[in-house]
């Protein structure tokens, strides 16, 4: 049986059982599953990527191994080889500089760019949200990280000329 959209907000939901994002709010709730909406008219895919693209990342240290979600899991699970390379594009490295680093590398993996520009939209509004409690670090965020990290997606977007040039989110 193949791994569908819903089984991968099953194993977000599950994954991130009590985690919270930057604003306290349950991640998978307040953050993925908002971000896997957005991406659901680029496909089955694009949706599965966007709920999951914190799962290895959050879960690496889970002191329960079988709350673990690395990538050989993944794959094991049944998650799409191409969904998996796009998680392994937007996951943080240790010690990865955020644009030179991560960004870039998001912006060389199609699904994983698109995943990203997704997630930057959202970041980018959770940043106003903040500018209301915390104005200064709101700033930061936003001129320092999300709108630089936004504009070498967009470029990369553009210049893709096989999975370029879709109607951006």
């Amino acid at each position: 049986m193949a791994f569908t959209v819903p089984d991968a907000h099953l194993l977000a939901l599950a994954a991130h059982e009590g985690q919270t994002d930057e604003l306290g709010r349950d991640l998978y709730l307040a953050r993925l599953r908002p971000i896997a909406e957005s991406l659901r008219p680029y496909g089955p895919e694009a949706e599965m990527a966007g709920v999951l693209q914190d799962v290895a990342r959050t879960t690496a240290d889970h002191p329960d191994p079988a709350r673990r979600y690395d990538l050989p899991r993944l794959l094991a699970l049944g998650v799409p080889a191409v969904v998996v390379e796009a998680i392994d594009a937007v996951t943080p490295r240790p010690g990865e500089p955020y644009i030179a680093g991560l960004i870039r590398r998001c912006a060389a993996h199609p699904l994983g760019r698109l995943v990203k520009l997704a997630e930057n939209q959202h970041l980018l509004a959770a940043a106003a949200q903040q500018a209301a409690t915390d104005p200064a670090r709101a700033r930061s965020l936003r001129e320092g990280r999300y709108r630089p990290a936004r504009r070498i997606l967009l470029a990369a977007e553009a210049a893709d000329p096989v999975h370029g040039r879709r109607v951006l989110v």
